[in-house]
């Protein structure tokens, strides 16, 4: 069985104000409600650290469930039949100040398992494709023209590429805007929510709780 995430958007309604300062915080929408879930694993790295199975340098990762999170999320997490994990969170405020074009890898390698595939078009220009692990045949490829202690893609030399099967594969260094924004219909539905709240009740005062399961 897949993985999917969940959680929710939330918010201390009117926190900017002096007189709501205190208030606590309150779910408006769920990632659910979001049409948000499953198959996302590379943006779920980058912003949660979930999977590790790049060098990627995750933007809030595995920082728990928030002390004053929302009582059902608390007991949620603590009831050993609903097999959450790996909690985390993040505020408007955090995610607005992100540098998204910072490369987010590990001593600012390339990816070590995934490339940059591009399809070529019929004029023979290049189209990207997708972030994808290259089929054996690419790393018998690396091997032959760059040697054999340099099949993963992290190793290849600068500028290096290969051609196979009407695609052409080049090494990548991830950055959160490719990760998070490559297809934004994942991300920024749940951050125009984000967005539109923090206008009116700060910054602060709004923040995306997730987990997995």
């Amino acid at each position: 069985m897949g993985v999917d995430i969940h959680g929710v958007i939330e918010c201390r309604l009117w926190g900017k104000e002096s007189w709501a300062s205190a208030s606590p915080w309150q779910v408006i929408l769920s990632l659910y409600e979001l049409r948000h879930g499953r198959g996302d694993e590379l943006s779920w790295d980058c912003l949660f650290g979930y999977s590790s199975t790049e060098d990627i340098v995750p933007l809030f990762g595995r920082r728990g469930l928030p002390a004053d999170a929302t009582s059902q999320l608390r007991l949620d997490a603590e009831d050993p039949d609903t097999a959450e994990h790996s909690h985390s969170y993040a505020t408007w405020a955090e995610i607005a100040a992100v540098d998204w074009d910072e490369p987010c890898m590990e001593n600012g390698r390339a990816a070590f398992y995934h490339l940059e595939r591009w399809h070529r078009r019929p004029d023979g220009t290049l189209g990207f494709d997708a972030f994808a692990w290259p089929p054996i045949d690419v790393h018998d490829a690396a091997a032959d023209r760059f040697g054999e202690d340099r099949t993963a893609p992290h190793d290849w030399p600068e500028g290096a590429e290969i051609e196979w099967d009407a695609y052409v594969y080049r090494p990548v260094v991830f950055t959160p805007r490719r990760l998070v924004f490559e297809d934004s219909d994942k991300w920024e539905p749940v951050f125009s929510v984000m967005r539109t709240l923090a206008g009116l009740h700060g910054d602060d005062n709004v923040r995306l709780v997730v987990y997995f399961c």
